[in-house]
């Protein structure tokens, strides 16, 4: 049986404008190439929210609030030597001091890719005071193959690497792990061996 010709072109035309409608609708909310898109509920848009680096109007203070005293981030341990480089040099002891031959040399070879990364641009990568940045410094930085940087105990190194000292800031920032940290203090000590 086959449907009358009036009703098939009224279907066609009514899908027709369904599919017309839903086309112009999807393409309503676009802005444009390059744009954002058309925000039907401005509220979720423009919240009342303040952004974390915003000035705050009506507390005539910056938006990102101060945590209140003491607190510590979740996951992070304060480091006990802070400011103190002569305790950190006495209690300090470095966990690879006891290693065998090859847990040392995996250990060497972390602590020369992470000197290489972090520390030769001023120490040198032979630890000579005469990085690429060196150059430019007004205050260039110690060789670490000195007898004066020989003569520190490893927990001193490990302090200055996690405290900084003088101009040096701290690296504990940006080289996280601890073992790194030794990882690096024994290599410094393989370059000290080599001169």
């Amino acid at each position: 049986m086959n449907a009358s010709p009036g009703k098939t072109s009224t279907k066609s035309i009514l899908t027709l404008g369904v599919l017309i409608g839903a086309t112009a609708m999807l393409t309503a909310c676009n802005g444009g190439r390059d744009q954002s898109n058309i925000e039907l509920m401005q509220d979720m848009m423009d919240q009342r929210a303040l952004k974390s680096q915003k000035f705050d109007d009506r507390r005539n203070k910056p938006s990102a609030m101060t945590p209140p005293a003491n607190t510590v981030p979740r996951g992070y341990t304060p480091y006990a030597y802070a400011g103190d480089p002569i305790k950190a040099e006495a209690e300090l002891k470095n966990p690879n001091a006891g290693a065998d031959a090859a847990q040392l040399a995996k250990v060497l070879v972390r602590g020369h890719d992470r000197f290489d990364i972090y520390c030769s641009p001023c120490h040198g990568l032979t630890g000579k005071g005469d990085g690429t940045v060196a150059q430019y410094m007004p205050l260039k930085p110690p060789p670490l193959i000195s007898d004066k940087v020989k003569a520190f105990k490893d927990g001193r190194i490990f302090h200055i690497i996690t405290d900084g000292q003088g101009v040096m800031n701290n690296y504990a920032t940006q080289i996280h792990s601890e073992s790194d940290r030794w990882a690096i203090v024994n290599y410094v000590r393989k370059l000290q061996q080599g001169n």
